[in-house]
């Protein structure tokens, strides 16, 4: 069973995401509050798989390409409904998405030519400030349920726009990749 934790902990992200939005879009202080805990215990999970991996010795193909496509899944999904919510400047939501589009070309390129990326630090580093962003957009949504006001544009676009930054430094971190060699 343990052997199997790390991979189960990134499915919980792909399955659970559905449940996520459709609470964040529920316009109820209670389902934000919900969509907020069930959205941290999912960034809490990409931490987790890699740990858990590591310490059962359990590192597989399987497991890293399902933890990005997992975290992909996920965050793209979020800004999908932040841009339909305004939150999301089109152009950063295709940034996004692109790079992670690419991202997903240069490791079915990799596994073609018969071996499997890792995960770089840049790709970490984006990951981390996407849940950061996403977690300050879903506590945002928490005091616009309580009537706090806020300049809640404000705050989500400047999170929006440091991950989109480190998003396209991601970006160019990973093009050389495409030059490598089997």
């Amino acid at each position: 069973m343990k052997q199997h934790i790390p991979n189960i902990l990134s499915l919980s992200r792909v399955v659970l995401a559905p449940v996520v939005i459709y609470l964040y879009l529920v316009d109820s202080l209670t389902a934000s509050i919900i969509a907020f805990i069930m959205l941290v215990i999912l960034e809490l999970t990409d931490a987790l798989d890699g740990y858990y991996a590591r310490k059962f010795n359990v590192v597989g193909d399987i497991g890293k390409a399902l933890d990005p496509f997992a975290d992909t899944l996920l965050h793209i999904t979020l800004f999908t409904i932040f841009l339909y919510d305004g939150i999301m400047p089109m152009w950063m939501y295709l940034i996004a998405l692109y790079r992670d589009m690419f991202s997903m070309f240069i490791r079915i390129i990799t596994a073609i030519r018969g071996s499997v990326l890792p995960a770089k630090f840049s790709g970490k580093l984006k990951t981390f400030f996407r849940a950061i962003s996403v977690v300050i957009i879903f506590i945002l949504n928490i005091l616009k349920n309580k009537n706090i006001d806020l300049p809640y544009d404000k705050i989500a676009y400047y999170s929006l726009l440091v991950v989109t930054i480190i998003t396209i430094y991601s970006f160019f971190d990973y093009l050389p990749l495409l030059k490598r060699k089997r």
